[in-house]
């Protein structure tokens, strides 16, 4: 494959493929690849500084509350890394992998997934909380004192502050495989195997089945006020209203940026302005404001988009692909 086109900005090519891509809140971010390593970076900057994270593939990234990152790696680990200095251990699981990391600035709680267990850690300790299927999807809420994970037949909530306790459960037939939070606490949504979404309100259990996706969705991000839900899984972004008591009960969502013969992998919204980001199957990212119809094509010729993510005040995206090519792009 030709190397990808570029409109602007740093652009590496790496032997891994990239899995996951984060930025702490220092603005310093981080390329999580398949080959274990993390790969940091400062937007401007040439150079990327290698981690060496994981001994096999890498399979998730966030930000820590505080400052660097958290990945979790098929080799059980759950490592906190800080540029320019030497990762560390926060825990491991023998034989099983770390899929899924969380984590909660509001109040420095940590969770991830390995199996059928989340691990949640407070700093003094490490909580489990089991379930009798696959943990697929854990998210904190807004306050970061609930705890949701996603798994087969629906979601359950945990209060953080106690080990001891009966989760609320949110039933739905079918296997959820990621779980997100509105902004405002009043909702949860998940992506399930059956290429839908489906959500609950929380103050009522109240369902919310959102469907008509031709693939898989991969990836949800909230807009900046909490107002949609934009997600992958078409051929443009869709996005869902959560505005009113009902949310997106018996509202049809919106399509935004241009038709394509790919799908939408990947989804990003970024911090400051009404702007959505997406990158497809066939290796191309845009970005369109919304409610403005141009579209800002960002890279082209790439392989499928494994993950984007923009900086915390939004002045560049990150982009990484399947076959390790990867890009920070200013937004202007």
């Amino acid at each position: 494959m030709p190397k990808p086109k570029v409109t602007a900005g740093q652009q590496w090519r790496f032997d891994a493929p990239v899995v996951a891509i984060a930025f702490d809140a220092e603005g310093q971010g981080a390329f999580a690849l398949g080959d274990g390593t993390l790969r940091t970076f400062t937007p401007g900057d040439a150079e990327t500084q290698t981690v060496e994270a994981h001994q096999g593939a890498t399979l998730a990234l966030t930000a820590h509350p505080e400052s660097g990152f958290l990945s979790g790696g098929d080799d059980g680990r759950l490592v906190h890394a800080v540029p320019g200095e030497a990762p560390r251990e926060l825990l491991k699981v023998k034989s099983r992998w770390i899929e899924n990391i969380a984590a909660a600035p509001e109040t420095g709680l940590i969770a991830c997934t390995a199996g059928k267990s989340v691990h949640l850690l407070t700093g003094d300790e490490t909580i489990v909380f089991p379930h009798a299927t696959t943990a697929a999807g854990v998210a904190f809420d807004p306050k970061g004192r609930r705890l949701a994970v996603a798994h087969y037949n629906g979601v359950s909530l945990w209060w953080t502050k106690s080990a001891e306790q009966q989760p609320k459960l949110f039933e739905w037939k079918g296997s959820h495989i990621a779980v997100t939070w509105s902004p405002d606490g009043r909702f949860l949504v998940t992506s399930m195997q059956e290429s839908a979404l489906h959500g609950w309100r929380i103050e009522d259990g109240a369902n919310m089945r959102m469907s008509g996706y031709p693939s898989k969705i991969k990836s949800m991000a909230w807009d900046r006020r909490g107002r949609s839900l934009f997600t992958a899984g078409a051929d443009r972004v869709v996005a869902w209203p959560f505005t009113g008591r009902g949310g997106p009960m018996e509202r049809d969502p919106v399509q935004i940026g241009p038709a394509r013969d790919a799908m939408i992998q990947i989804v990003a919204a970024h911090p400051e302005a009404d702007i959505v980001a997406a990158g497809t199957t066939d290796g191309a990212v845009w970005f369109e404001e919304i409610g403005d119809p141009g579209t800002n094509f960002m890279m082209l010729n790439a392989a499928k988009i494994a993950a984007l993510a923009f900086s915390p005040e939004g002045t560049h995206l990150a982009i990484g692909d399947e076959e390790g090519n990867a890009a920070v792009v200013p937004v202007v």
